[in-house]
């Protein structure tokens, strides 16, 4: 692979900033007539540098490169972060990973972006290596107007429920995949059916509560009342996502699918018993209606 932009970052989430990062290197692939390349790290770096102590992600690595690709890159590379790569000074990680590994003319960059061994190399030392190497890079800020916008940050709203807010920084509703596995049941017997979604493990799952949101299965999105948390009426003990598609009719055990939240309605609560429940699940989907529709 020879003679592409470089698009750099962890970019977990694929966030506005990570947007911008990338609008900036597609522009640069145009004017240039080079392919763009997402460049990313495979695991997360802190996973390696600190093992445990790696945050929850925002995106996996399979919705990250659909994401990247959604966003302007014609290809992602995902560079396996392991303990001789995290050792490598700044110049050899843009010598031999960029330039000499991917191909790289010009890389573009997060304004705080910092690589090589103990995070010693800036943007000023990336871009006056990329023209030692016959190359050129660029910076890209990632302020939104009143804050940084970061995955952490987002993370930390994702978790506190407050995803009307997260979705604001990455410019899209948080979405969670995951495989639709048999539940309680309870839902089909008090007249609401629901789709007992389990995350991947490594990603942030929303604080407890009941959301109004969508959820897209082969292709097609599905307005969805969407409860997080461990059902305390039927004393559970267990955090689950379990989702009501609104209109929709049908089995989809074993599917894959892509819950995505866009307003918290409110928190979870014990009720006296089903009925009450019930009522409030009717009284929590046309919400839910209202929000979406």
């Amino acid at each position: 692979m020879r003679g592409v932009v470089v698009a750099l970052g962890t970019f977990d989430g694929v966030h506005l900033g990570h947007q911008a990062v990338l609008r900036r290197a597609v522009e640069e692939g145009r004017s240039l007539g080079a392919r763009v390349v997402a460049a990313t790290f495979d695991p997360h770096p802190r996973e390696v540098l600190w093992p445990g102590t790696g945050p929850k992600l925002l995106t996996t690595p399979e919705v990250r490169r659909e994401l990247l690709l959604r966003y302007g890159a014609d290809e992602v590379s995902e560079i396996p972060f392991d303990e001789a790569l995290s050792k490598k000074g700044p110049e050899e990680f843009v010598r031999d990973v960029l330039v000499g590994g991917i191909g790289a003319v010009a890389v573009v960059v997060g304004e705080n972006f910092r690589y090589g061994y103990r995070a010693a190399g800036d943007f000023e030392g990336l871009r006056r290596q990329m023209r030692e190497l016959g190359g050129e890079a660029y910076a890209v800020s990632i302020l939104a107007v009143e804050e940084d916008i970061s995955s952490t940050r987002i993370r930390q709203l994702v978790a506190g429920g407050e995803v009307r807010e997260a979705a604001g920084l990455l410019g899209r509703p948080y979405a969670l995949r995951g495989e639709v596995v048999v539940g309680d049941r309870r839902g089909r017997q008090i007249g609401f059916p629901t789709a007992n979604v389990l995350p991947d493990p490594r990603v942030v799952v929303p604080g407890t509560g009941v959301y109004a949101g969508n959820v897209t299965v082969g292709g097609r999105s599905y307005g969805a009342c969407t409860n997080v948390g461990e059902a305390p009426t039927f004393d559970r003990r267990e955090r689950r996502v379990e989702a009501h598609l609104i209109g929709f009719e049908g089995d989809l055990y074993g599917e894959v699918v892509d819950v995505s939240f866009v307003q918290k309605l409110r928190g979870e609560r014990r009720f006296s018993g089903i009925e009450e429940l019930r009522a409030q699940i009717g009284r929590d989907v046309e919400e839910a209606r209202g929000v979406l529709f």
